[in-house]
């Protein structure tokens, strides 16, 4: 990974409207007014930042992800379940832990 040191400063003059436009856009996104003039400049859409229970929410999909592969690797390994039918619930799961993720995760400066 290269790290970038930003060594490198301008001189940017704001209205206290303006300040105060910028500042409530940064907050929302969870960044600082830096990080997000950084973004948008750069073109990154910029999204609010998930509500605290999100990561929670993420962590819990996950954790029956794992859960639905464990009893999927162990109903094929007995021959027991309907394993396309499990294959089919883990790929499900898989997409709405993706689309939470996307949703509400915001990609690193």
């Amino acid at each position: 990974m290269i790290v970038l040191k930003r060594t490198l400063e301008m001189k940017v003059r704001f209205t206290k409207t303006e300040l105060d436009a910028l500042t409530k856009k940064a907050r929302k996104s969870g960044l600082s007014r830096e990080g997000y003039c950084r973004r948008v400049l750069n073109g990154t859409e910029v999204k609010e930042a998930p509500p605290a229970d999100v990561p929670v929410l993420i962590q819990e999909v996950r954790r029956v992800g794992n859960n639905l592969n464990q009893v999927m690797k162990r109903a094929n390994a007995l021959g027991l379940l309907d394993v396309p039918q499990l294959r089919k619930a883990l790929e499900d799961n898989r997409a709405v832990e993706k689309l939470i993720a996307d949703t509400y995760t915001v990609p690193s400066d």
